[in-house]
């Protein structure tokens, strides 16, 4: 079988879709990746066959595709959909007349994959990186921009956004982290991510000697991830977690990103360390309480590892990822302002007291970390990729 995928130029969606794209391949099909152009070589790094198609730009980079990056919060997922006018639909029909998918599996934020697919009458399936955009949450959001791409590329009208939701929507997560306000898909298929299989995996001689050297003290490790870290909200949120930990009896330890210069944040408390980057299948399995931004990847890894979490939410599904979270009983989710339908986190009003009370709370009380374990078992249940790929199969031949 021949499996086209799309995906939206985010680490987080590379790190999502290309464990999929290799599991594919083992399985024997042919995989070839589209996304924009410059990100192409982050999967054929990774020796997974990619093109460039679409719009160049960067989910990272705000100078990329300034259309897209001044949306925000509930505009964001409009600007998702808005994107695939700038060249993807074209570009992928293209990619389909040459490549002869038998498969289309688009990134759930990519909405190109669905307007080639239905044109050119390719099967098509639906993979979301994140915890998922539901149907409702879709259509309130980004409806008019989303079904106003049927009018303009020929399709028939979806004015509900059912026929987009009606394919086969893969998604890693169990049931007990469903939104409360989501609906049944017509077709699903859930599976555990490879982020619990390689938890604890990871080699403590790989690690810097400086993690042999903490101590009994529990660890405090946060990571804001890859689209945000390096911003000015992330850089805010950093400078006030550090102050507002620094006379706790805990080690603080701070990723700030690949490339970066943890200098350039100055002087730190002696409870302090900031690093460009630490590996988390092995430095988690030391830390006590994972702050992060409630980006899905790191979520999946605070779980995988049986952490309660602190989540910060910046942009994106965040907001709604943390106060699921924070619903369920696995962590606390800080947020102080209003934009769109969710609770959000304004970095500039971010109250040291209030990130200080929590880590204490998630510290003291054991049943953030039980919720957390229950929550890890469920996904440990589901099945693994090579199940996702059957299941691919069977939308081809059923």
């Amino acid at each position: 079988m021949r499996i086209l995928f799309t995906c939206v130029p985010g680490i987080a969606h590379l790190h999502a879709m290309a464990p999929l794209a290799r599991a594919a391949e083992r399985a024997g099909h042919a995989v070839l990746v589209a996304t924009a152009p410059s990100f192409q070589e982050h999967f054929t790094q990774r020796r997974i066959p990619a093109v460039g198609a679409g719009a160049d730009w960067s989910q990272a980079d705000p100078a990329s595709l300034p259309e897209f990056h001044r949306h925000g919060g509930d505009g964001q997922l409009a600007a998702f959909a808005e994107v695939a006018t700038r060249g993807m639909v074209d570009d992928l029909a293209s990619v389909i007349d040459s490549f002869k998918p038998d498969l289309v599996v688009r990134d759930a934020l990519e909405f190109g994959g669905w307007v080639a697919a239905e044109r050119a009458g390719v099967p098509l399936a639906c993979f979301t990186p994140g915890m998922g955009a539901e149907r409702n949450v879709m259509l309130a959001m980004a409806g008019e921009t989303v079904t106003a791409l049927t009018q303009r590329y020929g399709l028939d009208p979806d004015p509900e956004l059912r026929r987009l939701y009606g394919y086969l929507y893969v998604h890693r997560r169990p049931r007990v982290l469903d939104f409360p306000f989501g609906e049944p898909y017509p077709q699903e298929f859930r599976y555990c991510p490879p982020e619990f299989d390689r938890a604890g995996q990871g080699r403590d001689r790989d690690l810097p000697d400086w993690v042999a050297e903490l101590g009994d003290r529990p660890v405090v490790h946060l990571s804001l991830g890859t689209t945000f870290v390096a911003s000015d909200p992330g850089r805010r949120v950093i400078r006030t977690v550090v102050e507002s930990l620094a006379a706790d009896d805990v080690d603080l330890v701070v990723g700030t990103g690949r490339g970066s210069d943890p200098e350039s944040f100055g002087a730190l408390p002696a409870n302090t360390r900031l690093v460009p980057y630490i590996d988390h299948r092995s430095f988690l399995a030391h830390c006590s309480v994972f702050i992060n931004q409630a980006g899905y990847t790191s979520v999946l890894n605070g779980i995988a590892h049986g952490l309660p979490m602190l989540t910060l939410p910046l942009g994106a599904d965040q907001p709604v990822v943390g106060m699921n979270l924070a619903n369920l009983g696995l962590g606390i989710c800080c947020t102080n302002a209003s934009k769109g339908p969710f609770p959000v986190l304004d970095p500039e009003r971010l109250d040291p007291a209030a990130v200080r009370s929590s880590v204490r709370r998630l510290l003291a009380e054991e049943g953030f970390g039980r919720a957390v374990r229950r929550v890890g078992d469920e996904f440990r249940a589901l099945p693994r990729l090579d199940g996702v790929v059957h299941r691919l199969t069977e939308v081809v031949r059923p």
